[in-house]
């Protein structure tokens, strides 16, 4: 059985790596892999370099134009995307193709597939973020997949609500979180000496993304990072890592204030494009806390009890647990926050804090059921049942 594999950022990398290795031991399935993406850009760190040190080959590599970070320039990557990916596939013949998440890069490859007709297993669906026109591609892809992984009971309940029968909906966590639990994690020392950067006691490890729906998305940046601004100025032992922002329209932008930001705070903040996974969960479980708007504070950090500073509208929808910290995107309030995050107190809260993400054994049961249940391209609406009468009406399908 051929199952292949399709990423395109550094980050849903990380996470299937897991699903790659268990898929790639087991002789009776046969790893394929597109890469894509931020993976070929020099401006994203290049990150392809680091599936090849593991050990991955490539059976394609699917260049994008991403050079135009506007909604335009991405609208048009995302066209090209579709027909490129439809070629890998066709030359790939797989039995079934295994895509993560919500980006417009998988939502290009899962149409693809669909078109070409092949099953679709989707990681991470049921979810929302409303800050994010994320949020329209994660829902698609569902429809477009016969094989769904939820993170958590009530991402599976939404998938479900969107037709899927609950058969093909399983709830297995996030396999974020496994590999942050397993992995043999750098050393504060180690990781201090691979990035060039003393941390201190009070580093915050620091991700923003474009916020890609709304108007306010610029004058969120500005915000972000005057808040960051004001904390360096309050407390002199404050240090900031900051890694780069995904490719999506405004992503440029915010690499520039990050870089801006390093070139005032020499020595007290860092910027890099990209940590890698074993230098980003080993910077996440050595720092204070985790801030900005990735999804990453929102799954991995509780369980690494490191309290976060979830940031503005993007992560709006998810699930958290109670060591997440919200915000709006105002300098003022993202400031408090990360005080109140440092503060003594919110490491009782930290402590806890349940994860809903957290579960055991994740990997191993997605490739287990993908084996068990074989490629099949033929599914049917699964209705909810109505309400009885005088009920609510949740759950009735017109």
């Amino acid at each position: 059985m051929n199952i292949c594999v399709f990423t395109g950022t550094r980050a849903e990398y990380g996470l299937l790596k897991p699903i790659m290795d268990r898929i790639r031991a087991d002789n009776g399935l046969t790893l394929s892999l597109i890469v894509s993406g931020s993976h070929l850009s020099p401006r994203h760190g290049h990150t392809v370099d680091a599936i090849l040190a593991d050990g991955f080959t490539p059976d394609a590599l699917v260049p994008l134009p991403l050079e135009d970070d506007t909604p335009l320039g991405t609208a048009r990557a995302l066209g090209v995307g579709v027909g490129e990916y439809a070629n890998a596939l066709e030359r790939i013949k797989p039995d079934m193709l295994v895509v993560l998440g919500d980006r417009y890069e998988t939502f290009a490859c899962a149409t693809a597939a669909a078109l070409i007709r092949v099953p679709v297993a989707h990681l991470h669906g049921g979810e929302t973020t409303e800050g994010a026109v994320d949020e329209f591609f994660r829902h698609a892809v569902t429809k477009m997949a016969h094989l769904h992984f939820a993170s958590c009971e009530k991402h599976r309940q939404r998938i479900i609500q969107l037709g899927e029968h609950p058969d093909t909906v399983f709830d297995v966590g996030a396999v974020g979180v496994e590999i942050a639990l397993s992995l043999p994690l750098l050393s504060r020392t180690e990781l201090e000496s691979a990035i060039g950067f003393a941390m201190g006691d009070k580093c915050l490890l620091t991700t923003y993304h474009p916020v890609t729906l709304g108007d306010d998305g610029p004058e969120q940046v500005q915000q972000f990072f005057a808040g960051l601004e004001t904390v360096l100025g309050q407390d002199r032992e404050v240090t900031v890592i900051l890694t780069g922002a995904n490719a999506d329209p405004g992503a440029s932008a915010i690499d520039a204030a990050a870089a801006r930001l390093a070139g005032r705070h020499p020595g007290r903040v860092h910027a890099a494009a990209s940590l890698g996974q074993l230098r980003y969960l080993s910077a996440m479980k050595h720092c204070a806390a985790v801030v900005g708007n990735s999804s990453s504070g929102i799954i991995e950090a509780p369980s690494l009890g490191v309290p976060t500073v979830n940031v503005g509208s993007r992560q709006q929808g998810r699930e958290r647990a109670a060591s997440v910290l919200d915000c709006p995107a105002k300098a003022e309030a993202v400031a408090r926050t990360i005080s109140r995050a440092l503060a003594p107190p919110t490491g009782d809260i930290v402590k806890a804090a349940r994860n809903p993400y957290e579960k055991t054994g994740t990997s191993q049961r997605i490739v287990a059921e993908i084996k068990k249940r074989g490629p099949g391209t033929v599914k049917s609406f699964h209705d909810i049942k109505p309400c009885p009468q005088g009920g609510n009406g949740e759950g009735h399908h017109s």
